[in-house]
């Protein structure tokens, strides 16, 4: 058996049969260091056999069996076991606990964040093919309706865009300059009554007319802006669809039908979208349902609609890491704190990631309009998310090193979670730029 008596405050813990001095940790209770003797006697160099204690108080001997001093009558100080070494006992089972928890909850998080931007991204390039596709029944039409009337004059009609003055993702917004002409044939004049619907039409300028016949050709030239809810859930790896919507204002689709002139119509070489490319020019006639009857309960108002849309893309990757730079930044330097030994530098360190990450977060809300939740959020949400865990990490490694006084597991532990964190981080948020690109 034998004794493990403290250097500082003088208690022992007598090993039981079957214990061993490498079973404990070498700290006493007040903070000590305790050593190991066969026997307790006054000074271990006297290899004196005699199983004696001596007082803490006065420093008489006494015998091993005493309660109180026999000298000084006050109470022989005895020390509770010190705490067993872990040694790779239970340390090992807690860092794997660990790891599986940080596991499944990555998996947790990053599958819903994965799923919600593939359904959000899809819906929107449903949107976009549905506004381009003419045999796409749309909402309250039927396939009648998509039927040419007989009796309808019908409208060749096409489109230049000439320049775009100016556009705002965030505001809805965007101005441009275009040419349409009409080629018809009939008792009207489409160039007087179209319309720009969702827009204004800030400036008309008849260029040219002419007549061949019974043909008869107008040529305009137009500025107008146009309001449009901008899909942005993509930001910054977004795809945007500008479109513009001619109808006449006073006949029907039962007596005038646009009929799209796709051979003639295109974008102007020196049109330019900062930050985007312009990927071509689609034009289309579809009906267009208005979901009233004006006041008149027998009457089912549908429109021809010219639908001319120019679908532009993202340049590159160059606005996402911009936007997202103190996002990757924050999240970088918070996983670095954990191979920080100081705690307190290692806290400072990780709630000054957490103040970059909602400040990049503010910057992010900013770019975007109001209330829309992007890809952006997301991505700088998992980043402040990981942040969120290197604390709770930071917190669980300074109480297992004060309660198990086992430094070497708690540097596992942190490895550990660093490796974890930066795979799941770094693998969710490709997963999410390739979906929505």
């Amino acid at each position: 058996m034998g004794y493990l008596v403290c250097e500082e405050c003088g208690g022992y813990y007598k090993l039981q049969p079957g214990e061993s001095p490498e079973d404990f940790s070498d700290k006493c209770e007040c903070g000590g260091k305790t050593r190991y003797f066969e026997n307790l006697t006054k000074n271990r160099e006297l290899n004196e056999t005699t199983e004696t204690i001596q007082c803490p108080h006065c420093g008489t001997l006494n015998s091993e069996d005493d309660k109180l001093c026999k000298s000084c009558k006050k109470a022989l100080k005895k020390v509770e076991p010190p705490s067993k070494s872990d040694n790779g006992s239970d340390g090992p089972n807690i860092i794997r606990l660990w790891a599986v928890i940080l596991i499944i909850v990555l998996m947790g998080v990053g599958s819903f964040l994965i799923y919600f931007t593939y359904t959000n991204t899809t819906d929107e390039f449903s949107n976009i093919a549905e506004q381009i596709n003419p045999d796409v029944l749309e909402s309250g039409l039927t396939a009648e309706d998509y039927m040419i009337p007989a009796d309808a004059d019908k409208v060749t009609t096409g489109i230049y865009i000439d320049r775009i003055k100016s556009i705002s993702i965030k505001d809805n917004i965007w101005t441009f300059d275009f040419y349409i002409w009409f080629k018809w044939a009939g008792n009207f004049t489409p160039g007087d009554t179209f319309q720009v619907m969702d827009g204004s039409i800030d400036k008309k300028e008849l260029v040219r007319t002419s007549s061949n016949g019974d043909e008869k050709f107008a040529l305009y030239k137009v500025t107008s802006t146009v309001t449009k809810e901008f899909d942005v859930f993509r930001f910054p790896v977004d795809t945007q669809f500008l479109a513009i919507n001619i109808q006449d204002k006073n006949l029907g689709r039962d007596e005038l039908v646009y009929i799209a002139d796709n051979e003639s119509s295109s974008v102007g070489s020196g049109v330019y979208v900062p930050g985007y490319t312009i990927n071509g020019l689609h034009v289309i006639e579809k009906p267009y349902y208005y979901n009233s009857t004006m006041g008149d309960p027998n009457r089912r108002i549908l429109s021809s609609e010219l639908r001319v849309g120019m679908l532009i893309s993202r340049e590159d990757l160059t606005v996402l890491f911009i936007s997202l730079l103190g996002t990757f930044v924050a999240v970088f330097a918070a996983l670095m704190s954990l191979l920080i030994v100081s705690f307190q530098g290692r806290f400072s360190m990780e709630g000054s990631a957490m103040f970059v990450g909602i400040t990049n977060m503010v910057l992010i809300t900013n770019l975007a309009p109001t209330g829309i939740i992007t890809l952006g959020h997301l991505i700088n949400g998992l980043g402040l998310f990981i942040i969120s865990l290197c604390l709770l990490e930071s917190s669980l490694s300074i109480s297992y090193n004060k309660i198990k006084r086992s430094e070497e597991q708690a540097r596992k532990l942190d490895k550990v979670t660093l490796i974890i964190l930066s795979i799941g981080f770094v693998s969710i948020t490709l997963a999410m730029i390739i979906i929505a690109m």
